[in-house]
């Protein structure tokens, strides 16, 4: 989204380029703002041929492509992230793990949503919100992009716990643990947006036209590297090793010790994997690819182009995100689908009748959905059976727990 804001504002100042047989960039970015037109020495304009390199075709684009991708996620998104959220906190027990991250993650989700229509006004239009909404918005963009993703990598690791460790109630797995290490995400995600607090604002160009971006000053190239790596590496390359070290670790177990319904939990873990790298991967790669760029390691006019376009399919690409990761992690369970059937039944009153339909609903409203999520709760009770280090009360403990 950063980097479409300075697309913007790069067009409407008309951005140049030297095109030569070998191209140079002869930019001043030190001594003049990131998004200021680009200036070279004129010493050499006997030698080299300019060309104004516009970015009106890309912005065009995005100013059709991006609102209507934009309006598509934020529908599915709110719409499947509030469902999430109905069902979690009104039918799965409070003592679960999962509960608590996957209630964070449907609140990171729902505020990134909420932030998407305010860019596609601004990409369709101009930014009329206001400075105040425009720092606001940025700085609420940027804490739920990261938490949602760290948020995953926090169920991961609970599974991990669960599973591998063959403790079901490992002393980092407890409700109050869970909670401290949300609050600690989102402080973490909150830190990253500073930038945003400190250097996002309005820009009036031209007049009458506002766009909202930040502005940092002569260090723009910089500040440009820094947090497109930092996206890279907090955003994409931590959790996904993360990601697939927990997950390869669970399989091993499943492999090991056959539990029934082996073949679907081997499934999800490698779907959970899979989407979130097909999701991320080619953002991520043109990110790295705009920096190479930026610092002049390759590329040209058409190269820009080209990379910009990138730019903007792959991001949408990547905020589908807060529409695929509900149906993953929850709406691919049977229990699930059964607790929104539920709530579905509820909503229209069928458990106030009483009878049989009341007598369903409290007894499901009971049950527990890591169990079914999964697929593999009962594995920690399995492993924990077979462990060396466990005494005959601690098995006997563990087979009263098992489901």
């Amino acid at each position: 989204m950063q980097e479409q804001r300075r697309l913007q504002d790069r067009t409407s100042s008309l951005d140049m380029v030297v095109v030569t047989a070998s191209p140079v960039w002869l930019t001043t970015e030190d001594a003049y703002p990131e998004n200021s037109s680009f200036l070279y020495d004129y010493d050499y304009l006997d030698e080299l041929t300019f060309l104004i390199c516009r970015k009106d075709a890309v912005l065009s684009f995005g100013q059709i492509f991006l609102p209507i991708f934009y309006s598509l996620i934020f529908v599915l998104g709110l719409g499947g992230n509030l469902l999430l959220l109905v069902v979690l906190l009104r039918y799965v027990p409070r003592r679960q793990m999962v509960e608590v991250y996957l209630t964070n993650m449907a609140v990171s989700n729902l505020l990134f949503v909420l932030t998407l229509p305010f860019w596609g006004i601004s990409v369709a239009w101009h930014w009329v919100f206001g400075n105040f909404l425009c720092k606001v918005i940025s700085i609420l963009y940027t804490t739920s992009f990261f938490s949602g993703i760290f948020f995953i990598s926090c169920m991961s690791l609970d599974k991990y716990l669960e599973i591998v460790h063959a403790q079901p109630h490992h002393r980092l797995r407890t409700r109050a643990k869970s909670l401290i290490l949300s609050a600690v995400v989102w402080t973490v995600a909150l830190a990253i947006s500073i930038p945003d607090m400190v250097f996002v604002k309005t820009h009036e160009n031209p007049k009458g036209v506002w766009n909202c971006y930040p502005d940092f000053g002569g260090h723009g190239t910089l500040w440009k590297l820094y947090l497109r790596f930092q996206q890279i590496l907090l955003g994409f390359l931590l959790p996904l090793l993360a990601m697939i070290f927990f997950y390869s670790r669970i399989g091993c177990v499943l492999v090991r010790l056959r539990p029934l319904g082996r073949g679907r939990a081997l499934r999800m873990a490698g779907a959970l994997v899979v989407a979130f790298f097909v999701l991320w991967f080619p953002y991520n790669l043109t990110l790295f690819l705009h920096s190479l760029l930026d610092l002049n390691v390759f590329g040209d006019c058409e190269v820009s182009h080209h990379l910009d376009y990138a730019l903007q399919v792959t991001e949408s690409i990547a905020f589908l995100h807060c529409c695929v990761t509900p149906v993953l992690y929850a709406f691919s369970s049977h229990r699930f689908r059964q607790y929104l059937k539920m709530l579905l039944a509820a909503l229209l009153g069928g458990c106030l009748v009483p009878g049989a339909a009341q007598s369903s609903c409290t007894e499901s409203s009971g049950l527990t959905a890591q169990e079914e999520m999964t697929g593999m709760n009962e594995l920690g009770n399995r492993q924990a059976e077979g462990s060396p280090q466990k005494g005959d009360a601690g098995r006997e403990e563990a087979r009263t727990t098992t489901p």
